[in-house]
């Protein structure tokens, strides 16, 4: 470590600080234990702990959490009689901490203010280790191989801090001395935590004393040069001019026992309905068909499609176009399931698998656009936020090939804000193209490629633009494609927030806004006087603008929710979404409404004319050294498409609705933001005219296309006609793998009962398993309530409970699951489907209700009014595909075993509930009741 070198950072004496508390508010919760160490180098020089008397109950969770005891507090002195011992102890040290501003607050809020400079080993790690998965303290010293025994105690994590904080500041002083002084520009332009750590190994490494390796970088510290050369490609595909045809029984071999799939995968057993798929799809590209397979969990779809896809792919230098919904599809194309496709075909003796190219490609937002980059840091007034994420991005740039920011962790919704501004989501009409261009290379790579992986939404954005972001191609094969008509939705509307349209406004105005940045940027420049008069004109004419059409567009919505707020069953408080029908445009106010429409249309297509002033004052000028120039064309042109888009949204919704629109309205969490959706009533006549007619092949493909036996639900909802069908079952054994039970004493969902009937269920379910459970909602109000009411016997059972949105994210509570499978994970929407836990990892899995959408929700209820039958014809279909993915998270191998308990009678009571237990896989179906259910869970799974 190279600690103490002279002037170092390391030389002075640092104090690692660390609070526990009794929760998040800094306003409402208390501090019950300090914890610091003063240290110089790796060298403690003392240590300080105490706890601290909050003068209250500790909660169940903040005990599990620290291991504190109420004893622990009530017998310790308060914080006034310890706050002096403090600011002793840390006397004028710089101060090191982790998420630093959390437990200065909590300081604050006591009266305790320290001045003294700080660092924040979050920062640290977040711009030093881009690629880090984990900023978490722990993860950080596991990462890093720092030693933290007892998380959550406080002065064990501040001795942790002092040990991720020496590390990191190690590799700080590693990077090129041009990288850091840039990184010490940044935070001397904005507030940023890190300024007095920079400063200090500024101090050490001079760039003026620059070593060899730091030659040929630019003004930022980035090795442009280097850069290019990681992004060229090779060249576009050009399709062979005499196209030939797939030997199906060659496709079908690859899947023989002995044949070249058995030697590219270990363990690799041949399956039926592996061969049938993959030989239709053959045909299905062969003869420029449609066809639609459902094929069940066990069967190895991807291989079945990519095999002939790839084969059709490299004999015609053709491209195929593959598409999924969910990330964890994508990354098991590219990472395991290709690299398995080219072994195979490499032991094939006429085919050149290592010709065979395949890549991903994505949406403009998830790649970073150099020029707003370069613009960014040339402001001369630049957030914290923003000079973290320059920093971070261009350690990161030092190594990526792709730009695509799935390699970094751009951590939690506030540190990752800045992306927005800098990627290449606004980046329409870019001009010139001289630069590193990422989204130009990803673009390139595709066209270069034979398999290209995307997923829905920029298949439907490719739609939407004409086919200007993916290239050319003539074979699609949607898999995931349940969720299509959902995303076609989201794609084929849109949506206009009232506190997006205020970012809008303030984005143009103040001291960090586009049209002073603009004016500034003249300062330095060659650029003729009466371009920069002219640039400061349309800038005057802009600015008075905005206070107009501030106040317009303030009344405009004011005037939208007393509207709205009428119309909600129940009164204003319970207009949360509201569906804006002919009835509600009937509505005596709403003429008074469309008048101030006009009102506020009048002054967007002025500011829509400054805009375009100010566009045509700024072109030409690429020679006359304005700071930042592509940057800030992009953000002009950016300007005018969102101001063109604010019109043309606001027009539809009042004045103008479309004869098969959907619009409602929804108000914001903080209850103060109204929000104003479009969707199509239709997207299937969309679909088929503008994709699957434009296409030679189309296969769509997933787990649950299929309802009662048939395909006609998901064909009448895509717009998917004349397609081959193919309905694979699953190879595994479900009547020896799946035990389903419906206890015969489970209330009605209506009833007061039913959720004390639901917590038993939960509770003797997770206990005669051991934990290995997982239980489904379709509302977080019971998903909250069934936690609170369990946890405490769970937890004397030595069984973790995993709630959503009360114990962690998602994902989070997914790697914790998986980590430790003896937990109840509780969760609603993100589990129903797309997890996977293979294995003995989950083995109950509870259903709380059937998946019924709720009948008011707009796009439901309006598509709903067109059957003649709502419930049977779309409702019972939709829920049932639903249930299907959800079932689908018990069976995932065929060493599986596990038992689906179904907590809503209606599935036996009711006459449609036969179609739902129709619909699932055949498992064994055993009657039980609440009492007996834990006894019949304990005696399958032994």
């Amino acid at each position: 470590m190279n600690l103490l070198l002279p002037s170092s950072p390391l030389e002075d004496p640092w104090v690692a600080l660390d609070l526990e508390t009794t929760g998040l508010s800094r306003e409402d919760d208390r501090i019950i234990e300090i914890g610091a160490v003063k240290f110089q180098g790796d060298r403690v020089l003392d240590t300080y702990r105490t706890f601290v008397n909050p003068n209250r109950r500790l909660d169940d969770f903040i005990r599990r959490y620290t291991g504190i005891s109420q004893a622990d507090v009530d017998d310790a002195p308060s914080f006034a009689s310890v706050a002096a011992d403090l600011v002793a102890f840390v006397g004028s040290s710089p101060i090191v901490g982790h998420n630093l501003a959390f437990d200065l607050g909590f300081l604050g809020m006591q009266q305790v203010r320290l001045e003294n400079p700080v660092c924040d080993t979050w920062d640290m790690a977040y711009v030093i280790s881009p690629r880090q998965r984990d900023y978490s303290l722990g993860g950080l010293a596991m990462a890093l191989g720092v030693s933290h025994d007892r998380p959550h105690r406080a002065l064990e994590d501040a001795t942790a801090t002092m040990g991720v904080f020496l590390k990191l500041a190690d590799q700080m002083g590693e990077l090129d001395p041009l990288a850091l002084a840039e990184m010490q520009r940044l935070a001397g332009r904005s507030s940023w935590v890190l300024s007095h750590i920079l400063e200090r190994f500024d101090g050490v490494r001079s760039p003026a004393f620059v070593p060899a390796e730091s030659q040929g970088r630019d003004i930022s510290g980035l090795d442009t040069e280097a850069l290019r050369e990681r992004l060229r490609h090779g060249r576009a595909l050009r399709a062979n001019q005499l196209g030939s045809d797939l030997d199906v029984d060659l496709v079908g071999g690859l899947f023989d026992d002995d044949g070249p799939l058995s030697r590219a995968i270990s363990g690799f057993e041949g399956r039926p309905e592996q061969v049938e798929m993959a030989r239709r799809v053959a045909d299905a590209i062969n003869g420029g068909e449609r066809l639609i397979v459902e094929a069940g969990t066990g069967v190895g779809k991807s291989l079945a499609y990519l095999l002939p896809a790839a084969l059709y792919a490299l004999a015609n230098n053709k491209r195929v176009v593959v598409s999924t919904n969910t990330i964890n599809l994508q990354e098991q194309l590219l990472t395991k399931d290709v690299p398995i496709l080219v072994r195979a075909l490499g032991e094939l003796p006429d085919v050149r698998a290592e010709d065979f190219r395949f890549t991903q490609l994505k949406g403009r937002a998830n790649y970073l656009c150099m020029k707003r980059w370069h613009h960014m840091r040339s402001n001369e007034s630049i957030s914290e936020d923003e000079a973290r994420m320059l920093a971070k991005t261009l350690v990161w740039l030092e190594s990526t090939s792709t730009g695509d920011r799935s390699e970094i962790n751009l951590g939690h919704w506030s540190s990752a804000a800045p992306w927005d501004r800098l990627s290449a989501q606004g980046a329409l009409d870019c001009p010139g193209s001289g630069g590193p261009c990422f989204l130009r290379a990803a673009r390139d790579k595709a066209a270069a490629s034979h398999l290209v992986i995307v997923n829905h939404a920029l298949l439907l954005s490719d739609l939407t633009t004409g086919g200007a972001l993916i290239p050319d191609y003539d074979v699609l094969i949607i898999d995931e494609a349940h969720h299509l008509e959902d995303e076609a939705t989201r794609h084929l509307g849109f949506e206009v927030a009232q506190s997006r349209i205020d970012d809008q406004l303030q984005s143009l105005s103040g001291e960090r806004g586009l049209l002073n940045v603009a004016v500034t940027a003249f300062r330095s420049s060659t650029a003729a006087a009466g371009r920069r008069e002219t640039v400061e004109e349309a800038a005057a004419l802009i600015v008075g603008l905005l206070p107009r059409l501030r106040d317009q567009m303030a009344g405009m919505f004011s005037m939208l929710s007393s509207i709205l707020a009428e119309g909600a069953e129940g009164g204003p408080s319970r207009m949360q979404e509201l569906r804006i029908t002919s009835g509600t445009r009937a509505q005596p106010g709403w003429s008074d409404l469309e008048v101030q429409w006009e009102n506020v249309d009048l002054v967007l297509a002025e500011l829509g004319n400054g805009l375009r002033r100010l566009e045509t004052s700024l072109e030409g000028l690429e020679e006359a050294g304005l700071i930042g120039y592509d940057g800030l064309l992009i953000e002009v042109t950016k300007a005018q498409q969102a101001n063109t888009d604010l019109r043309q949204g606001l027009s539809e919704v009042i004045p103008k609705p479309e004869p098969g629109g959907i619009y409602w309205a929804t108000r914001g969490r903080q209850g103060t933001d109204l929000i104003l959706h479009k969707a199509p009533l239709h997207v299937g006549e969309t679909l088929n005219e503008q994709l699957f007619s434009k296409k030679e092949c189309v296969v769509m493909t997933s787990a649950t296309l299929s309802t009662n036996g048939t395909f006609d639900h998901t064909r009448g909802r895509t717009g998917f006609d004349d397609a081959e069908e193919l309905l694979l079952g699953s190879p595994f054994d479900y009547e020896k793998a799946a035990m389903i039970c419906v206890p015969s004493d489970m209330p009605e969902p209506t009833s007061r009962e039913y959720q004390e009937a639901v917590v038993q269920a939960v509770k003797g379910s997770a206990l005669a398993a051991g934990g290995h459970t997982m239980a489904l909602f379709t509302s977080h109000a019971a998903l909250r309530a069934v936690a609170s009411a369990v946890r405490g016997d769970m937890q004397a059972n030595g069984i973790s409970v995993l709630a959503q949105g009360v114990d962690g994210t998602p994902a989070q509570l997914l790697r914790r699951f998986l980590d430790d499978p003896k937990s109840l994970l509780i969760g609603t929407s993100s589990f129903w489907e797309g997890v996977d836990m293979p294995g003995d990892s989950l083995e109950v899995l509870l259903v709380a209700r059937l998946p019924f959408n709720v009948p008011s929700e707009p796009v439901f209820a309006s598509r709903s009014e067109q059957y003649e039958d709502q419930f049977g014809e779309f409702a019972i279909p939709q829920a049932i595909l639903r249930l299907r993915q959800g079932f689908g998270r018990l069976i995932r191998t065929k060493t599986d075993k596990g038992v689906a308990v179904i907590l809503d009678r209606r599935i036996v009571s009711r006459r449609y509930g036969k179609a739902f237990l129709d619909s699932l896989p055949p498992g064994t179906f055993k009657g039980c009741s609440l009492k007996t259910l834990p006894d019949e869970i304990r005696e399958w799974l032994a």
